[in-house]
């Protein structure tokens, strides 16, 4: 049996997951009581930035350019968001202890009172607060499954743009 799915079915799908996934991280926040590192906050926003424009692009009605442009966004929202989290396993498990910098402000205050590069530069230098592991699932930090998630959401984009180059969906 031919399963067609739509473009907005897929959309939907992508959107639900990553809605999920943005859920999950403010239960392990608030849930959990366990307050994000200033990276662990970078990939919440490149997280919100992949929901956002999964359910623009389920409400919008869609021509081919835009369908491209939906999935570039969002590719280009995962990239960044599996940049930052492989950054952070590298500073977890590859950084000796004796190459840590300082501790770092917080988040808003970093960016209040610095430059918005300058604050980017300090916030991906090593640190303790990102090296520091809180919480795991099967052995797992949650950088990694943050990875995976966002490789993943890179490869259902990626077959999206193919079918809808190809003229199947």
């Amino acid at each position: 049996m031919k399963k067609n799915f739509t473009f907005r079915t897929l959309l939907v799908g992508g959107a639900l997951a990553s809605t999920a996934l943005l859920g999950g991280t403010y239960l392990i926040e608030y849930g959990f009581k366990i307050d994000p590192c200033p990276l662990c906050l970078l990939q919440r926003y490149a997280l919100w930035g992949v929901v956002l424009c999964f359910w623009l692009g389920v409400l919008q009605v869609h021509k081919s350019l835009w369908r491209l442009l939906y999935c570039f966004l969002i590719i280009l929202f995962s990239t960044a968001g599996a940049l930052i989290a492989g950054r952070q396993l590298w500073i977890q498990y590859l950084t000796p202890p004796n190459e840590m910098g300082g501790c770092i402000a917080g988040f808003e205050i970093l960016f209040a009172y610095k430059p918005f590069f300058e604050a980017l530069s300090e916030i991906f230098s090593a640190s303790p607060d990102c090296a520091r592991i809180d919480f795991t699932i099967l052995k797992l930090p949650l950088s990694g499954w943050a990875f995976l998630s966002f490789a993943a959401i890179i490869m259902f984009c990626v077959k999206i743009v193919w079918l809808q180059i190809k003229r199947r969906i």
